[in-house]
């Protein structure tokens, strides 16, 4: 049976935050899920022809998901308070200890698409 536009768009959302959660270095997987994110993305144009350019639904629906992704990552920092200083970590490496936690889930990319997706809700308005 055919895909719908909003099953395809789905599948994508799913590929999207699952790259996004994937180890770095598990190449065969990533490689996998670019695939089928590019044969997803040539079937979204093709059943999307002649809609209006933005399915507001769809934005707000990845926009929460992508929100939920994004606390659960937050939530893994360490944070500081008397129990950090009384085993003798410092902020400075705690600061550091979370930078590697953000830039290794890839926080700053989901960040990136929170705004794409709000610039894309301003213009269907």
């Amino acid at each position: 049976m055919e895909q719908t536009l909003d099953q395809v768009r789905a599948e994508l959302a799913a590929i999207h935050d699952e790259l996004l959660a994937l180890p770095r270095d598990d190449f065969s997987r990533r490689a996998e899920l670019q695939e089928r994110r590019n044969e997803l993305r040539q079937k979204s144009r093709e059943l999307a022809e002649g809609l209006p350019l933005h399915d507001r639904a769809a934005l707000l629906a990845a926009f929460n998901r992508l929100q939920e992704l994004r606390d659960r990552l937050v939530e893994a920092h360490l944070t500081g308070g008397d129990a950090i200083g009384d085993a003798g970590i410092d902020n400075v490496f705690l600061s550091a200890v979370n930078q590697a936690i953000s830039s290794g889930v890839g926080i700053d990319e989901i960040e990136s698409r929170l705004a794409e997706i709000v610039e894309q809700l301003k213009s269907s308005e």
